[in-house]
């Protein structure tokens, strides 16, 4: 006998996906169009329960049409025989509370921070025990798992659910460990909180993030939709990710060694993209639009020319490819490099020798002492570049600001600057 459930969290209804070409509808692909596309598949499904983790509705615009789509998505799957459960995030802790006492049949375990168990009915008689805690307020600095965590049969039918932040010990966010959630009686954990679908455990119990049905940003990559999980007494729990975000967001390595003009950087981009269209379409049934953020690498005589040719490409260029539409919205130069030898280069006594010289040190990390002193330094100007009010509202705000990451953006600049500087070299030589 099986019991299924359809699962997901974090939609943040309210929100609007980011980087769309001009004249798209943000609305046809938000978290609006996504919601709508679970309760579709819940009901087509027959799954026995639907599922939320949390974090459905977004703080910043829950009271408009964010909590009109998300009443009507549960009183249609309640209308279809479909009960719906949740936890509260650190998003929607008073919202859905107010949905569960507007809409009967609506559940929501553990409001006020307090465990609650429900039951789920199965196939053949089997039943499946949901067992969940809900983020009383925004901020919670302790452990749920430590407060009144009930005692449950072994059995293998217990599912917990719970919106947390899981291996981050100083987190506002519920902070648990993987150690602890492996350790309690469940079969699953079914979690909120982190956007990016994942599976931290396999094994017993399965501890699986759903993430968002739908990507909201170029740091939410790959395919995003619902989970079906299947359990049944005696085996493992079965997880399977439906795709359903209508846009999707992807990161695709473009190498241009040997492009000399626009026409071989385009046909690098355009084998890049049909490359990776090959790869992932056996995912692209729910997509319409497919968001590129492009790393370029490899060494061209073009390297000068690059951030031009990138505006173009950003601004212009479009790929149908069935089923859905690739554009560009941002594309990375830091991997690519001009047609130069350092070596050569650094033999000057010159401002252009004395790059090249800084440059081949990051690039081999020795001597180890100039390239630790050039890290410190990169990093302290990334920092303070990030204090800046603009640069919060950027996409990769979040990166974190690692050794790589700063070794990387240095030599994306150092080679920009590279270039400039033997280009000069080589017009007053001409002159």
């Amino acid at each position: 006998m099986m019991t299924r459930l359809l699962c997901t969290g974090d939609v943040h209804l309210g929100r609007r996906p980011t980087r769309l070409p001009k004249g798209v509808d943000p609305r046809a692909l938000g978290p609006a169009e996504v919601f709508r596309r679970f309760v579709q598949l819940a009901l087509a499904r027959r799954v026995h329960a639907a599922v939320l983790t949390g974090d459905v509705v977004d703080a910043g615009n829950r009271f408009y049409e964010a909590y009109a789509v998300l009443q009507a998505g549960v009183k249609k799957l309640l209308d279809g025989g479909v009960p719906v459960f949740a936890v509260a995030g650190n998003h929607d802790h008073d919202v859905l509370a107010r949905l569960a006492d507007e809409v009967d049949g609506f559940r929501l375990l553990g409001p006020g921070g307090q465990w609650e168990e429900a039951t789920v009915a199965g196939d053949g008689g089997e039943s499946l025990r949901l067992l969940g805690w809900s983020f009383p307020e925004r901020h919670v600095h302790t452990n749920p798992l430590e407060n009144g965590f009930p005692h449950v049969a072994d059995d293998g039918l217990t599912v917990g659910l719970l919106h947390c932040d899981c291996q981050a010990p100083s987190s506002r966010y519920a902070p648990v460990g993987l150690a602890e959630l492996r350790a309690r009686p469940v079969a699953a954990w079914l979690l909120g909180h982190i956007h990016r679908p994942q599976r931290l455990h396999d094994g017993s119990p399965l501890v699986l993030y759903p993430g968002s049905p739908q990507g909201l940003d170029p740091g939410e990559p790959a395919a995003h939709g619902a989970w079906l999980v299947e359990f049944a007494r005696g085996a493992a729990p079965q997880a399977e990710l439906i795709p359903l975000a209508p846009l999707r967001y992807e990161r695709i390595v473009v190498p241009i060694d040997g492009a000399a003009d626009a026409e071989g950087l385009d046909r690098a981009v355009f084998d890049a993209v049909h490359q990776q269209h090959g790869a992932m379409r056996g995912e692209l049934e729910a997509v319409r639009w497919v968001a590129c953020r492009l790393q370029l690498t490899g060494r061209s005589a073009i390297h000068r020319d690059l951030p031009a040719l990138g505006r173009r490409i950003v601004s212009d260029l479009q790929m149908p490819l069935d089923p859905a539409v690739y554009f560009f919205e941002k594309i990375d130069f830091d991997a690519a490099r001009p047609d130069l030898s350092l070596d050569e280069l650094a033999r000057s006594a010159d401002p252009v020798g004395l790059l090249a010289r800084r440059l081949l040190a990051l690039e081999r990390r020795e001597p180890a002492a100039l390239c630790e002193s050039l890290l410190r330094q990169g990093r302290e100007a990334i920092e303070r570049e990030r204090r800046s009010p603009g640069y919060v509202l950027l996409d990769d705000s979040r990166d974190p600001i690692d050794d790589e990451y700063v070794r990387d953006t240095l030599l994306g600049a150092g080679f920009a600057m590279l270039d400039e500087f033997v280009a000069q070299k080589t017009e007053e030589a001409a002159a």
